[in-house]
């Protein structure tokens, strides 16, 4: 059976499912773990989320699979990255038969109108320029501070399908603000001695994260966004390395090491594998988690 038979079937046999009992938790689609566990974050026990995509997925090429129409059509909201990030996501949304979460339904939220995105593109968008993002560099949520701002259009939503909880969600959201202040101190004081550090990273995951923390991205192993090196670019960024002193390479999880390998065997730089998302390794359970762990790594490779 082809793809696009096989989630129809999901959704006719979702469609015979029962509704929700009332009093039951408010079920919550994320297109990534990060957003479910801010969802978590203010919606707590009032809310059952579940991210479409696992953490240690490449979010440039999730593939939409037929169990995902379930999980929408049975949604009360939809939490999305936006900026065509997960643009996957709108084959599904058009087929689940669920109001509540396509655009406009209450349920529906695209946390991106909450953020001030960087690197928009200015001119003409061409292909040759890589796979650049119309919107705006989409990783916002490597930043803590768009974190907060994600939280708060999550509670909007929780508010909008389940009005009676509204002081609940929003004395959360206070809490999860406060929580996220505190720990950006901590976070600012550990990195302090990494400031105006250069650094060299694989894609540009981590534009948020550089200027929220002041460490400086030197160079990209892409030499445009989603397009692998060349030998002869891998050469000249060892050079460059060398000459300029850079010997930090930050890499995600789930990327391929064989550049990282190549180039620090040639400047004896340092490598810092971190995750980019809640649940990517053992013990980042929480948004909290997930930068604990990047600072920390990140300051021990500083020494």
């Amino acid at each position: 059976m082809t793809l696009r038979g096989l989630i129809w079937t999901a959704v006719a046999a979702a469609a015979t499912m029962p509704l929700s009992a009332a009093g039951a938790p408010i079920k919550v689609i994320t297109t990534d773990t990060n957003l479910a566990d801010l969802a978590r974050q203010v919606g707590g026990p009032r809310v059952a989320v579940e991210s479409l995509s696992r953490a240690n997925d490449d979010p440039h090429h999730i593939d939409p699979r037929p169990s995902m129409v379930v999980k929408l059509a049975r949604a009360d909201v939809f939490v999305r990255m936006g900026m065509d990030l997960d643009m996957w996501a709108d084959a599904l949304l058009d087929r689940c038969g669920n109001r509540k979460v396509q655009r406009g339904g209450k349920g529906y939220t695209d946390c991106s109108g909450a953020i001030k995105p960087r690197e928009v593109p200015t001119g003409r968008l061409d292909p040759s320029l890589g796979d650049i993002h119309a919107f705006g560099n989409p990783h916002y949520l490597m930043d803590p501070g768009n974190g907060v701002a994600a939280a708060a259009a999550i509670a909007g939503a929780l508010i909008r399908v389940d009005p009676g909880n509204r002081t609940e969600y929003e004395s959360r959201l206070r809490s999860f603000r406060e929580q996220i202040a505190t720990a950006m101190k901590r976070w600012r004081a550990q990195l302090q001695p990494l400031k105006g550090t250069p650094i060299v990273i694989y894609h540009r995951n981590w534009v948020y994260f550089t200027a929220r923390f002041g460490l400086r991205e030197y160079a990209t192993i892409e030499p445009k966004p989603g397009v692998p090196p060349s030998p002869g670019h891998i050469q000249n960024l060892i050079a460059s390395m060398k000459r300029d002193g850079v010997r930090i390479l930050l890499f995600e999880t789930y990327r391929d090491r064989r550049y990282a390998d190549r180039i620090l065997s040639a400047t004896g730089g340092r490598l810092v594998v971190a995750p980019i998302a809640v649940d990517a390794e053992p013990g980042v359970s929480s948004y909290f988690a997930l930068f604990d762990c990047i600072v920390e790594r990140l300051r021990s490779a500083g020494r």
